[in-house]
Order: C-alpha cells, then structure tokens, then sequence
C-alpha cells in the first residue's frame, strides 16, 4: 500500500475487526477520551475513538501522521483548518438516536499540517483514526504524537512527539477558531 486512502478503503472493505486488536497498547485514555487500538501493521494503525458528550478537543495537528477519520455514531461535529467541517453541516448536533445514521462512515483527510479538532454534544459520539504514521515514528496512541491545547494536564504530560499546552477551560471556539 502506498498511502492512507489505499489502507483506509482496503481496511474499510475487508478487514475483520474482531481478533484484530493487537495485544499491546489496545486501550488509551486521553483525558475523559478512550481509545482503543483496533489494527495495526508496519506504519498503518486504526484506532476507534469513544467520546463522552460536552468533550471539547481543542484544535490540534499530529506532526507525524496522516490520518482518515471516520465518522461511527453519535452527536460529533469535526473541525478542519479553523471551521466546522465534518460530517457535513446538517450532521452536527442533531436530536434522535436514528438522526446521522446515514452519515455512518462518511471519511475526512486530515494530513500532518492540518489543524483539527471536535465538538461533541449530548450522547457522546464515535470515530475512527485510520493513520499511516511517517518520519520512521514507530505508531502508537495519536493522542501522543500532538501539537496544541491539549485536552488537559495528563493529555499534555503523555505528548512524546509535538509540543502542547493548557488552558483552564476549552470552548466551542478553541476547536474551531476561524467560527463566530
């Protein structure tokens, strides 16, 4: 394979999730944010990302991963390069359990130089990570591979590869600072 969205579609289209999670690192928590390893091979990992409802994640790029998000379930609006993106301006903050169903697995790019982040509402919402890792950085949780506000203290204190910082509270605009 040659890049992500090769991996991403081959991953999306063949792999069997069950009996695929690697034995080591296959849960990470990032702040109040679980993360569970779900595939890895060589410089390509896939990692599903469960979110409680209020979660802000403050805009951020991973310096060394190339990334697919997917869009899994419940109520979460992405952010791409400062403004609400992703899954589509009548996806985010819905009401109703069968409100974004049809949204499930719509994909978003975001590679190494792109700022991201994610608003989540009432229920929590789900996403994937499918990321091909570059610069020989062997892969590992993303959460760790980080540049900007972090979620929290323990979120900066586990960054190996970036810089992060803190501030007392997040909002709504520190994921997406380019929005009113």
């Amino acid at each position: 394979m040659e890049d992500v969205e090769q991996f991403a579609r081959w991953f999306l289209d063949s792999t069997p999730v069950i009996g695929a999670v690697p034995f080591h690192g296959a849960v990470t928590m990032i702040e109040d944010v679980t993360a569970i390893l779900l595939y890895r091979r060589d410089q390509f990992q896939v990692q599903l990302f469960a979110v409680p409802e209020g979660v802000i994640i403050p805009e951020h790029r991973h310096p060394h991963v190339d990334t697919v998000q997917v869009y899994v379930g419940g109520n979460i609006m992405f952010t791409l390069n400062g403004r609400h993106n992703y899954p589509q301006d009548e996806l985010h903050m819905l009401d109703g359990p069968l409100a974004c169903a049809s949204k499930r697995g719509v994909a978003m790019r975001v590679r190494p130089d792109q700022v991201h982040g994610a608003i989540v509402g009432a229920g929590g919402g789900v996403f994937m990570a499918i990321q091909h890792w570059q610069g020989g950085i062997k892969p590992h949780c993303v959460g760790a591979d980080y540049e900007g506000v972090a979620m929290g203290e323990k979120h900066r204190a586990a960054v190996v590869f970036g810089k992060a910082t803190t501030k007392p509270a997040l909002t709504a605009h520190d994921a997406a600072s380019l929005e009113a």
